[in-house]
């Protein structure tokens, strides 16, 4: 999950493979889709500095900024972390990912109670870099420093794990979709409305004040059903949903509008004070002339984290 235009968080482009940006198979997503899923907003933070901050005369990368987007999620491997240029001013599709140029030569570190954990390059041409080994554990509460270099220039930020949420829930655990055909009159025709009150639900959870959240919805069927309707091109979805940040306690959610029948994890995820800081710099009016918010010292971008509580749901066919 690393793209997303418009919606879910920040801005998270739903453009390709919807969250993830990759196919999915099995029953379980690698650790990094699964992680990518929270982090969309990863690529509009790397777009949004690469067209807002490039300088207009840079040829070469030691001219540009650093752009870091590194996410650690309670619970889950390190493999969400990534480093790229700012695209200069002029260029094209300086809105997106593909306008930053990715750091594949840095030197990345995590720092955790005085100990060292150096990151390794992912596969490809990524930018990405993830942690190999087997002693380095995320949890909530834990305190992080992240430390870089790449062309000759040192970056460094710091993040707080946080507390994960409690009490998530949903009111029905099992939604059920009605048969129905579309005829005239709309779905079941004149005078056989489906009724479609089982299909919805409402997933709830703890509120902290001043917190932010978002839900994550995933299905974990080994070969899932696609919920389609008797329509040209029918429905067809991706395993992922990600809903907008929200201050709120509770999130609605229909059926009717997820891509699969079958059993969906349901992830509350509680954002630290970075992210809810970059989520509102983006929600800013299109006048206003503020950079995004940063944490990354000798960059830009964010270094944050997120941890949840979990929950699930069925989709059945009435």
């Amino acid at each position: 999950m690393r793209a997303s235009t418009g919606q879910a968080l920040t801005g998270h482009a739903i453009t390709g493979d919807a969250i993830t940006g990759h196919a999915i198979t099995g029953s379980v997503l690698a650790p990094r889709r699964r992680a990518a899923s929270l982090a969309s907003a990863a690529v509009v933070v790397a777009g949004l500095f690469a067209g807002a901050c490039g300088d207009p005369s840079a040829t070469s990368p030691e001219q540009r900024d650093a752009v870091v987007r590194a996410y650690l999620y309670a619970g889950l491997p390190v493999n969400d972390i990534r480093l790229t240029w700012t695209a200069p001013i002029g260029t094209s599709d300086t809105t997106t990912a593909a306008a930053a140029q990715p750091i594949n030569d840095a030197t990345v570190v995590l720092v955790k109670s005085g100990v060292r954990y150096a990151l390794a390059k992912s596969a490809g041409d990524s930018g990405y870099y993830q942690y190999n080994g087997t002693n380095l554990t995320v949890r909530e509460g834990d305190v992080f420093t992240l430390e870089a270099t790449a062309g000759g220039r040192t970056l460094s930020a710091r993040t707080v794990v946080p507390i994960r949420p409690s009490g998530a829930r949903v009111a029905s655990s099992t939604l059920t979709i009605p048969t129905f055909t579309f005829g005239p009159g709309g779905p079941g025709g004149p005078g056989n409305r489906p009724d479609f009150s089982s299909a919805v639900t409402q997933v709830h959870w703890t509120r902290t004040a001043g917190a932010l959240y978002f839900v994550t919805l995933e299905n974990v069927e080994a070969t899932p059903t696609a919920i389609e309707f008797d329509f040209p091109g029918g429905i067809r979805g991706r395993r992922r949903i990600v809903f907008p940040p929200t201050a709120a306690d509770s999130l609605p959610v229909n059926a009717l509008g997820l891509p699969y029948y079958g059993r969906y994890v349901v992830n509350v995820w509680r954002v630290n004070e970075e992210y809810a800081q970059l989520y509102a710099t983006l929600q800013q009016d299109s006048r206003d002339l503020n950079e995004p918010f940063t944490n990354i010292v000798g960059g830009l971008g964010v270094f944050t984290a997120f941890a949840a509580d979990t929950t699930s749901v069925v989709v059945v066919k009435k």
